[in-house]
């Protein structure tokens, strides 16, 4: 039975550390994407390339810290997204930081960075 629930509180750390979700946490889990082609008489196909698996980030800036610089310094590290009213924990692991960074400074928003990962887990939780 589906859940009733969708979007609500989501609690995320990259190494342990916390940070604040200031809008959606859009979540890739495939390792692949697949197109569909069309052939000259008119059929179709599906063609299927491999690609990261990702969790794409908006979240709120902190004073004092350089939070982009901190993200893209660490070479690879573990997220946990905690989706407490979907009550399920994602999980990247070995992850690293991919994507054009943008501060938003009447916002706080940061956004722009990509986590791309080749390993990906659900739990209930």
């Amino acid at each position: 039975m589906p859940s009733p629930n969708a979007g609500g509180f989501v609690e995320l750390t990259l190494n342990g550390r916390p940070y604040q979700i200031a809008g959606e946490l859009e979540i890739e889990p495939t390792n692949f994407e697949a197109e569909a082609v069309v052939n000259q008489d008119g059929t179709i196909n599906r063609t299927v390339k491999p690609k990261a698996r990702k969790m794409t980030l908006k979240f709120r800036d902190r004073p004092g810290d350089d939070v982009i610089g901190e993200i893209f310094a660490l070479e690879r590290f573990d997220v946990s997204a905690r989706e407490v009213h979907m009550n399920r924990t994602v999980l990247l692991t070995g992850a690293f930081a991919t994507g054009t960074p943008k501060r938003n400074t009447a916002t706080g928003e940061i956004d722009g960075i990509e986590l791309s990962s080749d390993q990906i887990q659900y739990v209930n939780g």
